[in-house]
């Protein structure tokens, strides 16, 4: 017999680059529809916090604190949420902003991700 050395071979088959392609993705497509959800809860949330360290936040009605929010979401895009769909009530520390609303996107074929919120917000500076 003729003396072989044994060579290993490294590296990624075809099937393993093509499986990690389908994996990566999938990933994508899911982050693609994920992602603009939570900038868009992130931007709610921020509006709110805006709105909170105005100085005459103390004076204003619930109708003038939603028109200055409502305000904001318009220059900020905010498309899910109206600002007369939240809830402005007084509790023992003070107002609070109850932020309820869920978001719906579809994935493929019938799948969705849904992103539920059920805050609540102080608006005591």
């Amino acid at each position: 017999m003729a003396n072989r050395t044994a060579v290993r071979q490294r590296g990624m088959s075809v099937i393993g680059l093509l499986l990690l392609l389908v994996v990566i993705g999938f990933v994508a497509l899911i982050a693609m529809k994920v992602i603009p959800m939570y900038v868009q809860y992130f931007s709610i949330k921020s509006t709110i916090e805006s709105v909170r360290k105005e100085p005459q936040l103390a004076q204003m009605t619930p109708q003038d604190i939603q028109a200055a929010i409502q305000k904001r979401f318009d220059i900020g895009y905010v498309e899910n949420i109206r600002a007369n769909q939240l809830r402005i009530r007084n509790d023992r520390n003070g107002r609070v902003i109850d932020l309820v609303y869920q978001e719906e996107r579809p994935l493929f074929y019938g799948l969705y991700v849904l992103l539920k919120v059920n805050e609540s917000l102080p608006l005591n500076p």
